[in-house]
């Protein structure tokens, strides 16, 4: 009954892991100029209580847990809460903390998971969660509005909305959807970082269906002489036609997440997806990509060549952001400010504009820097820095020569290289729900790698 009860809840998860339905909570130090900051309040996510739901049932089957996991993020999560010592707003920094233990441990679920098909587990429903993402974010490019899907924590908007995200195409207007995501960006990196976890199953799926083909072939003939209807109709039903459901359902699903990030706009997804892509692609493949570049040109130079504009203003916010988190930073660069004080403190700076640009430094790096200052850094370093490491070093024992590399490249290495890229130019990863969610997911699928197919299928299955 736990167990399944456990693959219910985790189905949920991952189906609604780019929701963003909650209930929001509005104490006082969540405003600032009398202005309701979403960074800053305490949120009751239902994909919270769904995580909470799964946490219990696991550790009422008195799993083993993964200590190495375990002792990392707690490491990490001590360094991030010592800067709150002498913060400006520690109720602040304790709402960053309690998302991030409810998203960091759901990632030591996953680095514990007991079973071997773990990515197929989470795969069907990511699928399912891009398409319908996808499905809201071409609905609403094409209303110029909301579709008012509030169930699922889409917010309520229009293209005429002040702040919205839109793009000008030769003087006409187009919303930039948002589907269920706080900002078009988002929608882009989680359906980037999708599609390299899609494509890694659709890969071991092809496998996975090649040697049950190949074994049932080799039965076939030593069975030539008895009848064979019945375990064909068996090979048929259990391996070609769920192999072909389930190839159908992750091919539409990348289709989908590639829609969604052009229609985002979002210049750095759209850049590294095009890389992804054609780094992923055989020639046919890149064929086919450098044609939709091409069709897709005159789109992509309008969105591109604005950044040329020396008076943009997305750019000069940007470096207002980036200056004023660096004297942040030099203020207290041991310690900090405090977890998620970047915002209050930066209110004390002159930063010009509506309440929409009281928001974090577009940079992971320099965001750290600036709230949990040097010990924040090492912590988070540590966090991602030693998986990295050990999946290097694992794939570089079970690989040979460089089509070993390539594997690691493909399968490993090109989520946590998307995020760390992505980092660069956007916070969200460590200050949105849907971005931390997909950093410990990555996280955690990294740890199961590295204990369950390093340790036992790693050499044989790929």
């Amino acid at each position: 009954m736990l167990i399944l009860l456990e693959k219910i809840l985790l189905f949920l998860i991952i189906l609604f892991l780019p929701t963003q339905l909650g209930l929001h909570f509005w104490p006082e130090f969540s405003y600032i100029y009398s202005l309701k900051i979403d960074y800053l309040s305490p949120t009751l996510y239902f994909w919270d209580i769904l995580v909470a739901g799964l946490l219990i049932v696991w550790t009422m089957q008195k799993p083993r847990i993964n200590k190495t996991a375990l002792n990392l993020f707690l490491f990490f999560l001590f360094t991030q809460a010592l800067s709150l010592v002498s913060a400006l707003n520690i109720g602040a920094g304790f709402v960053r903390i309690e998302q991030y233990v409810i998203t960091g441990f759901f990632g030591i679920f996953l680095a514990s998971y007991s079973s071997g098909d773990l990515v197929k587990k989470i795969s069907s429903p990511l699928a399912l969660g891009v398409i319908i993402e996808a499905g809201i974010s071409v609905l609403e490019f094409i209303k110029g509005e909301a579709v008012g899907l509030w169930i699922l924590g889409e917010r309520t908007f229009t293209i005429s909305t002040p702040g919205i995200a839109k793009f000008d195409f030769y003087g006409h207007e187009f919303l930039r959807p948002y589907a269920t995501f706080p900002h078009p960006n988002v929608l882009a990196g989680f359906m980037l970082i999708s599609i390299c976890i899609l494509y890694n199953y659709r890969n071991l799926l092809l496998g996975s269906y090649e040697k049950k083909q190949e074994c049932f072939l080799s039965s076939l003939k030593s069975l030539f002489k008895k009848s064979t209807s019945f375990q064909l109709n068996d090979f048929l039903k259990d391996h070609y036609f769920s192999f072909k459901g389930k190839q159908v359902l992750i091919e539409l699903a990348i289709l989908s997440a590639g829609i969604s990030i052009f229609l985002s706009m979002s210049r750095t997804a759209i850049l590294a997806g095009f890389i992804v892509v054609f780094y992923l692609s055989k020639k046919l493949g890149r064929t086919i990509l450098a044609i939709t570049a091409t069709i897709l040109l005159p789109v992509l130079f309008t969105r591109y060549s604005s950044i040329l504009n020396f008076d943009n203003l997305a750019l000069l916010r940007r470096e207002e952001l980036a200056d004023s988190a660096w004297r942040i930073f030099l203020k207290s660069p041991l310690y900090g400010v405090g977890l998620n004080n970047y915002i209050p403190v930066q209110a004390s700076d002159l930063i010009v504009g509506p309440s929409r640009f009281l928001q974090p430094v577009h940079n992971i790096f320099l965001l750290i820097l600036a709230e949990t200052g040097l010990i924040g850094l090492i912590g988070f370093t540590f966090l991602i820095g030693f998986i990295l490491l050990k999946l290097f070093r694992l794939s570089m024992k079970f690989s040979k020569g460089a089509a070993g590399c390539v594997y690691f490249l493909t399968y490993v290495l090109l989520p946590w290289l998307i995020i760390l890229f992505l980092g660069m130019f956007d916070h969200y990863f460590l200050t949105l729900p849907q971005g931390y969610r997909l950093l410990f997911l990555v996280w955690g699928l990294s740890f199961f790698m590295i204990r369950y197919f390093g340790e036992q299928h790693f050499q044989n299955n790929f």
